[in-house]
């Protein structure tokens, strides 16, 4: 995984650009965001990983970030170049977090 795409679908309370400091911040020395945009589906935000990272250490601090601004399931993120999404409700509920 050297990258995360996050997007925004759904209604937030904080501006994309606070999700993006808070990403940065939890992920010095390892990964940041790279690119940000807006379209007619909602917002996203690329993240560039630092080759050889811990993937479980960047999901959890990437959740962690998406949590603590309490984004709920308005937002998704795909972790690599897979096809699997998923949503902050998934990653507590389905990976016991």
């Amino acid at each position: 995984m050297e990258f995360v795409e996050i997007v925004i679908d759904g209604p937030i309370l904080v501006d994309r650009d606070d999700i993006e400091e808070g990403l940065n911040e939890a992920l010095v020395g390892h990964g940041e965001v790279t690119g940000a945009g807006t379209s007619e589906a909602g917002s996203h935000l690329d993240v560039d990983i630092e080759p050889g990272s811990n993937r479980s250490l960047i999901l959890e601090r990437i959740f962690g970030v998406l949590e603590t601004l309490s984004v709920g399931d308005s937002v998704r993120v795909r972790p690599g170049d897979g096809n699997d999404w998923v949503r902050p409700s998934e990653w507590r509920g389905e990976y016991g977090r």
